[in-house]
């Protein structure tokens, strides 16, 4: 379900719907210079249902060392009277020592959205406003209010504290070949280093300004404004995961709009250790709440793809468990207790609602446990603190109460009933709470095991349990 390329990773999307088909565009890289060389094209899946894939190849090749794309870096995809383009960042890390930009804005066209040719007379670079070196991600779009195509950017002020000079710049053109980058940025909140990704769309009477940042947690952003003009406003949710899924974008087949981001390996697939550049392609489908909110959700065809039930057996049990109608009862009012229900597959889904009472202070769905539920990872929901977590035991960071940066507010009330999805494929784990809210995480050193619920100082039902495989 998660695509990833053969050897290589996937980073950055550019998604684009066309032909009742998802074109996802991506950045590929290969992680071996000695055997692939040094860059990353653009290469191209695509998808009807985010569940098949077809990968159609290269489609933006790398340039030399001596040339501006020796990695091509991430753009957008516009179409207008038949011809496609595709705006994209052209980046050389040796250009700086030779006195030249690292970043600038190229262009490729295709009439027949196969056959690409780079245009070599095309050059965008940062002006005297913004720094050199931090100029690239456009999305393109077509500005109905002023009649110019305007094109978003990821770049840096030349002035302010380094750490918030990070702005969405804007230029317009009238003929897509010919731009005027402006001095007055279309974002500039100062609060990070940089707006890399920037995705713009109209859901309703609002408008979504989407970005990722690396200054604090790593994460993929929303805005909200009524006008292009502004104010950009802040949601109380304002990401649509956390730090394991990045540079996120989105795309609409008309009716429904997906986030598609990634979730990045980590060195030497250890549990403990630091998030690489790529990884799993990973959709969510936003929903859009009557405040203008945005959550995110596990898309129906991902859902529906898995349709082989597989069995499950109550077996060891800790504390207090007793059956209730379509579940159970877990828990105690003075100590932790847990139910096991056998082996977890590979590759599965599991779905069930979960109610807490006002006491109880943590619940969990434990994988990968072994028979004393001593080593297992932990999806908690922590209502003490309005959490999502994600933890591991037995730990390698004791100061680490959980994976680092995986945690995500959510809202608790005692007595409700909250649904739960969560996806496991392989190494990659996607939990949805609550039709409001994603955690991306990884899984890597516990590789077999059981699962099953635990409560900690007081009771959680758990009812409606669907545990899947991929199949129908």
């Amino acid at each position: 379900m998660y695509f990833r390329p053969k050897d290589s990773v996937a980073a950055d999307i550019i998604p684009f719907y066309r032909d009742d088909t998802y074109q996802l565009f991506y950045l590929r890289d290969y992680r071996n210079v000695e055997k692939y060389g040094e860059g990353t094209p653009w290469h191209l899946v695509e998808t009807k249902d985010f569940v098949h894939f077809t990968e159609k190849g290269e489609v933006i090749s790398r340039g030399g060392k001596n040339e501006q794309d020796l990695y091509v870096y991430t753009g957008s995809v516009f179409e207008k009277d038949g011809v496609s383009y595709i705006f994209y960042t052209g980046f050389n890390p040796y250009f700086v020592e030779q006195g030249k930009r690292r970043e600038v804005v190229m262009l490729t066209a295709s009439t027949d959205f196969k056959t690409w040719d780079k245009n070599g007379d095309f050059h965008l670079s940062a002006p005297d406003c913004f720094e050199p070196h931090d100029f690239r991600d456009p999305f393109v779009f077509y500005n109905e209010e002023t009649g110019e195509y305007n094109m978003l950017l990821a770049a840096r002020l030349n002035h302010g504290p380094s750490r918030r000079r990070g702005c969405t710049a804007v230029a317009v053109s009238k003929d897509l070949l010919h731009w005027e980058v402006k001095e007055t940025p279309f974002y500039s909140p100062r609060l990070y280093y940089t707006h890399e990704c920037p995705d713009l769309f109209r859901m309703g009477d609002w408008w979504y300004l989407v970005f990722s940042e690396f200054t604090e947690k790593c994460e993929t952003h929303y805005r909200m404004a009524k006008s292009l003009e502004g104010p950009w406003l802040t949601p109380e949710y304002d990401t649509f995961d956390n730090r394991n899924f990045y540079a996120a974008k989105t795309v609409s087949d008309g009716n429904e709009r997906y986030v598609i981001g990634w979730n990045p390996t980590h060195v030497g697939d250890e549990d403990y250790a630091d998030t690489q550049w790529g990884g799993n392609i990973i959709i969510h489908r936003i929903v859009q709440q009557p405040d203008g909110q945005l959550y995110a959700a596990l898309p129906d065809t991902i859902r529906d793809a898995y349709g082989l039930p597989v069995s499950w057996q109550e077996g060891n049990a800790i504390g207090r468990v007793s059956g209730i109608e379509g579940g159970w009862r877990i828990g105690c009012a003075d100590g932790f207790s847990s139910l096991d229900l056998g082996e977890l597959e590979e590759t599965c889904r599991i779905s069930f609602e979960v109610s807490l009472e006002e006491t109880c202070k943590m619940f969990y769905l434990f994988l990968n446990s072994d028979e004393d539920n001593e080593a297992a990872y932990y999806v908690g929901v922590d209502p003490v603190m309005g959490r999502l977590t994600f933890d591991r035991w037995p730990r390698k960071r004791s100061d680490y109460p959980f994976m680092p940066e995986t945690e995500r507010k959510i809202p608790i009330q005692a007595g409700r009933k909250y649904h739960m999805d969560i996806i496991k494929e392989g190494s990659v784990l996607e939990v949805y709470f609550g039709e409001r809210v994603a955690m991306s995480a990884r899984m890597y050193e516990l590789s077999k095991g059981t699962f099953g619920f635990a409560a900690s100082a007081g009771t959680a039902d758990v009812t409606g349990l669907t545990y899947m495989v991929a199949g129908k």
